[in-house]
């Protein structure tokens, strides 16, 4: 069960993001470029049904949902907040939404064995503790000839903000995520034709205190169940903040770095 003890609750990432659906897409710039890579990755994929995990805001289902080639997305997410938000920003006949947890597919999408000519998720299974629960419910819906396209983070994301905080004290205050073998993996016992493309994004922030700003309105600050607690206090954080500042580039900015792998999976014949 690769990432379990890294990860929190379903519970508590479905409300880190509820609360975070109103200034999401404020804030989304690494979402956005990853799932815009994702989509042009993808293209020539995109026909048929269509299911979107972790939907979010919608940004991905809206403009799957904009093909003429797709003839329905459903967009699934854990986030009663996140659905509601997307509902309301997206009105194609094509689109349906869908509560559920990534780890229960069977159970969030009932009758859908086989159903799906194709899968997407960008930057959410990253927050799942059974991985192998998730593929093996991706590879169950989809058709035979059916594809999974995922974008998620690896342990080199963010790594500028774990080493400022490991100055500071040996807790863990930044979340973990698979290593690219692991993923590799638990991939390859459900689907065929695995192919995983690694990116390092690098954006730039003129504060630190911009950076976990933007984490906590993105719902993805650390809700890391190994995290200090009661220990965020002024004088770690000023400290945290002053090594973070040694990072700054020859333009005043800090770097923040996201590790970024795109999946790109056939199924098995006889799945």
């Amino acid at each position: 069960m690769p990432n379990s003890k890294f990860l929190p609750d379903v519970q508590q990432v479905a409300q880190a993001f509820n609360q975070a659906a109103k200034t999401y897409d404020q804030v989304a710039g690494l979402q956005r470029l990853a799932a815009d890579q994702l989509l042009n990755k993808g293209a020539g994929l995109h026909f048929g049904t269509v299911l979107d995990i972790g939907s979010g805001t919608g940004y991905v289902s809206a403009q799957l949902a904009d093909i003429a080639a797709v003839t329905k997305v459903t967009g699934l997410d854990i986030a009663e907040g996140m659905l509601a938000y997307a509902q309301s920003r997206h009105h194609s006949s094509k689109l349906n939404w869908q509560l559920g947890d990534a780890q229960q597919l069977p159970h969030a999408l009932l009758d859908s064995a086989k159903a799906y000519n194709f899968v997407i998720s960008s930057l959410a299974i990253q927050w799942c503790k059974d991985l192998n629960a998730v593929f093996s419910g991706v590879a169950n819906c989809l058709t035979q000839d059916g594809f999974f396209h995922c974008a998620t983070l690896g342990p080199q994301t963010l790594h500028q903000l774990k080493w400022a905080w490991a100055q500071v004290d040996d807790y863990q205050h930044v979340n973990d995520f698979v290593a690219l073998d692991t993923l590799r993996d638990t991939l390859e016992n459900h689907f065929a034709e695995v192919d995983i493309e690694c990116e390092m994004i690098e954006l730039k922030y003129l504060s630190v205190q911009q950076l976990t700003k933007d984490l906590k309105q993105l719902g993805a600050s650390n809700h890391n169940p190994k995290a200090a607690q009661g220990l965020m206090g002024v004088g770690r954080l000023r400290k945290m903040v002053q090594a973070y500042e040694s990072l700054r580039d020859d333009e005043g900015q800090l770097p923040v770095t996201y590790e970024v792998y795109y999946i790109k999976a056939k199924t098995k014949l006889g799945t």
